[in-house]
């Protein structure tokens, strides 16, 4: 890619002219009703830029980085240069909380790593955009990548769904994500970071991007939903095996979220309809090193509770000696979220294992990625796409 042109200082361009180009673009909103819808459109005033932080590995021994041209080392703590560069190639590691780089201690512990160059920067071999800070602590670091939000999201759509999918399928992921990690932004202030890779959402950083999903994320540039008056944590999955489910009841630390929908968009997901069978003892091993036993070897397996659009909530395994409860998501994590897809299942013991048939994968709540590809194939815009998903929640920019 050609390296961006360096922007001109203010005082190269004109702090007069600068002003001047602000207050054009903030009337910009109120010229569009007089013009034609096209031209309006085509001045719509861009959306403020936003800064995201993302954790890229956490509490780790060590983290490989290299810099394909120039930049600076930045000593977060006493706010100075510590040095610059002309290329960089190094292993950093963390002794007492301070950062090492090549055997050399840094005397910080925060140090961001910033490129002159776009997509210059490369951690664990993997490119990224923007820059890196290294946060050291008790012998570990946590390497946290700090970029444009849009840029962000040009590595996160093409990993969270197919870039071959309909465009408005694609727009639709990228009004979500936006939101996802804009309600992160807000809310985790206090943190090194605003969001966590891979664990919030898919982020392959600049080496994953397409040139299909980032036109999705400039066509929507800006765009997120929210929910009365509040930036709506957008949650999304990957196959509702026909019915969503509201956040509250899967996240209980959510107390603000629009209602569950029904959905038949999804037929050809390969995840509508699923089997998983699991031999009883695997299932009693996995359950006691959770914590969770039933006490001796298990002989029955109940639905305890199941949510409104039939999710299993809780569930109780037995034994002759007694029984153990828990909730359909720490079951599935127990026994592994790619066997047991989703909490939408049916279960029974057949001889000696466990047999669940269940519809969808993932936990069920706002968007469905794969309805979206079949919403999408029959024409509907990714605005009717995320407002289906997300009743009540308005698209703002």
């Amino acid at each position: 890619m050609t390296p961006r042109p360096r922007c001109q200082s203010v005082n190269s361009f004109g702090a007069k002219e600068l002003l001047m180009a602000t207050a054009l673009l903030a009337g910009c909103s109120s010229m569009r009703e007089a013009l034609p819808g096209s031209v309006g459109d085509a001045i719509r005033a861009p959306a403020p830029r936003q800064t995201v932080r993302v954790a890229l590995v956490r509490n780790v021994p060590s983290v490989t980085l290299k810099v394909a041209g120039p930049g600076v080392l930045y000593d977060r703590v006493r706010r100075r240069a510590v040095e610059r560069f002309a290329t960089l190639a190094a292993t950093c590691t963390s002794v007492g909380g301070g950062i090492v780089m090549n055997g050399r201690a840094l005397g910080t512990s925060r140090l961001a790593i910033v490129p002159d160059m776009p997509q210059s920067l490369w951690v664990n071999n993997t490119l990224y955009r923007g820059a890196l800070e290294l946060v050291g602590k008790a012998g570990t670091l946590t390497a946290v990548n700090n970029l444009d939000l849009e840029e962000y999201l040009m590595g996160v759509i093409p990993r969270e769904t197919f870039a071959a999918w309909p465009e408005a399928a694609l727009c639709a992921q990228a009004v979500a994500s936006r939101s996802f990690a804009v309600y992160h932004m807000r809310h985790n202030g206090n943190n090194d970071y605003d969001l966590i890779a891979p664990t919030h959402q898919l982020y392959g950083g600049a080496s994953a991007e397409d040139p299909r999903t980032s036109k999705a994320v400039q066509d929507t540039r800006g765009e997120i939903l929210t929910y009365n008056g509040d930036v709506l944590c957008a949650f999304f999955h990957t196959s509702c095996g026909g019915r969503t489910e509201e956040a509250r009841l899967i996240f209980p630390d959510v107390k603000n979220s629009p209602r569950g929908v029904s959905s038949n968009f999804e037929n050809d997901s390969p995840h509508h309809f699923w089997r998983f069978s699991v031999a009883l003892l695997n299932c009693d091993e996995k359950l006691s090193q959770d914590g969770k036993t039933p006490g001796g070897p298990i002989t029955g397996v109940r639905v305890l509770q199941r949510y409104p659009s039939g999710r299993v909530a809780r569930l109780q395994f037995s034994s002759a000696r007694g029984a153990c409860e828990l909730s359909g998501e720490d079951c599935r994590r127990i026994l592994g979220y790619d066997k047991l897809k989703s909490t939408l299942f049916n279960v029974a013991i057949r001889g000696d294992r466990l047999e669940f048939a269940g519809r969808g994968w993932g936990h069920g709540v706002g968007l469905c990625q794969w309805s979206s590809k079949g919403m999408a194939d029959r024409g509907y815009t990714y605005k009717q796409i995320v407002l289906y998903f997300y009743p009540g929640a308005d698209i703002t920019r």
